[in-house]
């Protein structure tokens, strides 16, 4: 008879114990949702041609940063792939982008620049755009696979947005 007593008490203390490490694991998870660095949105891309063989790749990211921290930006790259293959590039810098959209009203309105060491504050959306610089000619840049616009954290984390 004891036996039995000894079986059904531990069953007991077993299960309460399962609870208890399930509401405290639940509980880490939960205190730890908003700590996990990721951007997310959408990217489009409009090819600017500035001479018979070199153009503009002109991206518009619409970043969201879902997280409770900020972003802080180490590296921003544009990756066009082509049948050939991939071509990276660093983008275009902060003055020279907005000396560009200054002088070349062509290119649209432009939403701030993302560049190195900017910061995309936690728990919002904006629009920013990139430039990247391709010596290829506009219709190589049309006729494309897709770009990839890499968005590089100081930490090594790495965000990436796709076209298509």
């Amino acid at each position: 008879m004891k036996k039995g007593w000894i079986r059904e008490e531990f069953a007991g203390a077993f299960g309460i114990g399962l609870v208890a490490v399930a509401i405290a694991v639940g509980a880490v998870l939960f205190m730890q949702r908003g700590a996990h660095m990721d951007l997310t949105g959408p990217v489009s891309i409009r090819i600017l041609p500035t001479s018979d063989n070199d153009a503009l790749a002109l991206a518009n990211l619409r970043i969201t940063n879902p997280s409770d921290y900020p972003f802080e930006v180490r590296n921003v790259t544009v990756i066009l792939e082509t049948k050939a293959g991939e071509f990276p590039r660093e983008i275009i810098s902060r003055s020279d982008t907005q000396r560009l959209f200054a002088t070349t009203p062509e290119a649209g309105p432009p939403h701030p620049t993302l560049y190195a060491k900017a910061s995309i504050a936690p728990h919002t959306t904006t629009e920013y755009t990139v430039a990247a610089q391709f010596n290829a000619p506009e219709g190589i840049l049309k006729d494309r696979k897709r770009f990839v616009v890499k968005i590089e954290e100081i930490d090594g984390k790495i965000a990436e947005f796709s076209e298509k």
